[in-house]
């Protein structure tokens, strides 16, 4: 598969989640961070693969209850490039490999297989999302959450978008980051250059091989863990912050988010 992304992705991208990071649309900002043209987000450029390693998996699923995607971002996804995504199939298990077609760089590296039982987060504070939330959600999403293979990837982006917008999210942001004036973690990312190195999700197989109908008309109860920050102001920091949802049915979904921040130094 070849994956060739403009603008108008990262536009549908920042629709849905609300972030408006300069680097993705901003060709001045994006060279004065050293890149030769604008990137789309890494979330973006997730859904395809997503999509792709589940369209694999789903003829072979393997007899769990749960399964795990993980995926390591090596290199930024650049606008107006070329990228091969290569497939490989084990029992059980599909992985996948973003590749850039000009100078044959691993971009990203991902894999989709079974997983154990998701384990309810020992954080206590819950907040609810109605049906109708959920549903108007789906609408918004760049993709069609009501196809199988897509309907985990919504899901996904959806606990992203909870995560990176929550008051919590933030304050752990500031501790590190202090004298910024933001709202969300997102604005945060307007000031200080972050990069997403490492994406988890683990979530119940019933979100890929059952009717997507059944969850994104059901209501959503979802919890954020406190966020684990390791590293310092010279060498950059890395804030590690995980999202828990879970349906009338059980546990739905965890997402979790690794972030590194450049150098401070760097950005003065």
């Amino acid at each position: 598969m070849i994956f060739n992304y403009t603008l108008s992705d990262a536009e549908r991208w920042a629709k849905f989640s609300g972030d408006y990071n300069p680097i993705h649309f901003d060709l001045q900002h994006a060279q004065h961070l050293g890149l030769q043209q604008l990137t789309v987000h890494g979330m973006r450029a997730m859904l395809d693969i997503k999509y792709q390693l589940s369209a694999a998996l789903l003829p072979a699923m393997p007899q769990a209850d749960f399964l795990r995607f993980n995926v390591r971002l090596r290199q930024p996804v650049l606008c107006h490039t070329a990228y091969q995504l290569q497939l490989s199939e084990a029992v059980g298990q599909v992985s996948g490999n973003l590749l850039d077609m000009g100078t044959g760089e691993s971009c990203f590296n991902s894999k989709l297989r079974s997983g154990p039982a998701l384990e309810q987060m020992k954080s206590g504070q819950w907040t609810s999302l109605s049906a109708e939330q959920v549903h108007q959600f789906s609408q918004q999403f760049p993709g069609n959450a009501s196809e199988p293979n897509e309907c985990w990837g919504f899901f996904d982006a959806l606990l992203f978008k909870l995560l990176v917008a929550a008051p919590e999210t933030l304050a752990s942001a500031k501790e590190v980051l202090p004298g910024i004036q933001a709202d969300t973690l997102i604005d945060i990312f307007k000031h200080v250059p972050v990069i997403q190195t490492h994406h988890d999700v683990h979530f119940s197989a019933d979100l890929l091989r059952t009717n997507p109908h059944l969850f994104v008309r059901s209501a959503l109860q979802y919890s954020i863990e406190p966020t684990l920050i390791v590293g310092n102001a010279e060498e950059g920091w890395v804030l590690r912050a995980a999202i828990q949802a879970w349906s009338d049915a059980g546990p739905l979904i965890t997402t979790a988010v690794t972030l590194k921040t450049w150098p401070l130094a760097a950005t003065q």
